[in-house]
């Protein structure tokens, strides 16, 4: 499991619970406190906002092999803004984010293993942020298709405009440009 070295696996392989979510499924929706933390054994997930108009705006899409979680929500143990939704069907592992804080006060290896998680979604927010702040959509769909192709695999095209922060339409005029 990603971040976890063999030794420490069992420990928390011993912690988690097997969930299976179908299509269009919630993890987590808005106004719920999250209570747990995600680790995605099969399938796809989506973290999404719905703004004051009442648009959904995606924020990042989670594959095989992937943590998620809102973790404002968890850290701050308030209501999420967020919503967190399968896909496609998917089979997430979940740890309560009560035993994560006794692993945290367990050991170093898991103060550890708390703040290499915290530095991976950091860096991926901080270039999220910057790729919506300095690049043209048509870089922005540029990069996602280079660092992220299963995005394209398994992730409708509407959920991807959101993604970059355009129109379904600008998306198609972006794909037949870069096509011819």
């Amino acid at each position: 499991m990603f971040l976890v070295d063999e030794e420490h696996f069992g420990e928390l392989f011993s912690l988690l619970k097997s969930v299976k979510f179908k299509r269009s499924d919630f993890f987590l929706q808005e106004g719920e406190k999250c209570q747990y933390l995600g680790f995605v054994e099969s399938g796809t997930m989506r973290s999404y906002y719905v703004n004051e108009d009442g648009v959904e705006k995606n924020f990042d899409f989670h594959f095989k092999h992937n943590f998620f979680t809102d973790y404002e929500s968890i850290l701050c143990d308030k209501k999420s803004n967020m919503n967190i939704q399968a896909v496609e069907e998917a089979e997430v592992l979940l740890l309560n984010k009560n035993e994560l804080q006794k692993l945290y006060h367990k050991e170093a290896y898991w103060q550890q293993f708390g703040r290499r998680m915290t530095e991976k979604i950091y860096l991926g927010a901080k270039k999220r942020i910057e790729d919506l702040l300095y690049y043209s959509p048509e870089k922005r769909y540029l990069n996602l298709l280079k660092e992220n192709p299963l995005v394209f695999e398994k992730i409708p095209q509407k959920f991807i405009a959101s993604y970059l922060g355009i129109t379904p339409q600008s998306l198609s005029r972006i794909r037949n440009r870069i096509s011819h």
